[in-house]
């Protein structure tokens, strides 16, 4: 009888505290953690279960828990639309009350961003988009940002006006035309026209 009483309160025990017993039920989270993920569409996969993880979400867990020495194979299940991710430690074997290793890293896909620029008869243009910027020589009849990720808004400043010249964007809604603002699509993208006139 007291052999029956100390094994009931042994199984209590383990019940309680299944992965260190080795029990047979799931209690640990299979988590990991996210990086750069600027678009939706992103699902991971583990063990049947489809795991959807939205733009800006930096860590993810999964529904379905598992159990001491149980292996699990997180892999990607669909790209989010415009990026790429990739998945670092998502093999292995749960040995610890949460298995939290894994880390999805993704990274935006990036297009050129173009416009036309008319009657740049001078140098001296100099373009400005958050830190990038380009300068245009006398003659070119185009600028462009080489890499703009997919979906991001952007904004064009006309930073220096080239001598003796007046440079306005077509369609800019700021007083003096100096700038233009848009967002980026998912190929190469047309900015708007660059007009320049003597002053």
């Amino acid at each position: 009888m007291k052999n029956l009483y100390l094994r009931s309160m042994l199984a209590a025990a383990c019940a309680v505290t299944l992965a260190a017993c080795g029990g047979s039920g799931g209690n640990l989270y299979l988590s990991g953690q996210v990086s750069n993920l600027a678009k939706d569409g992103l699902i991971l996969l583990n063990d049947g279960e489809r795991l959807p993880v939205s733009a800006g979400q930096t860590s993810f867990v999964f529904t379905k828990l598992v159990k001491t020495d149980d292996r699990y194979d997180i892999s990607i299940a669909q790209q989010p639309k415009g990026a790429v991710c990739t998945i670092t430690n998502g093999v292995g074997k749960a040995t610890s009350y949460s298995a939290s290793t894994a880390l999805v890293s993704c990274v935006t896909n990036t297009y050129p961003l173009s416009g036309t620029i008319t009657g740049l008869t001078a140098g001296g243009l100099r373009l400005v988009m958050g830190p990038n910027g380009t300068s245009p020589l006398a003659g070119t009849n185009s600028y462009t940002f080489e890499k703009v990720a997919d979906g991001a808004p952007y904004g064009i400043t006309v930073l220096t006006q080239p001598t003796g010249l007046k440079c306005r964007f077509q369609g800019s809604t700021s007083a003096d035309g100096s700038d233009t603002a848009g967002t980026m699509g998912s190929a190469a993208t047309t900015a708007a026209t660059l007009d320049c006139t003597p002053q």
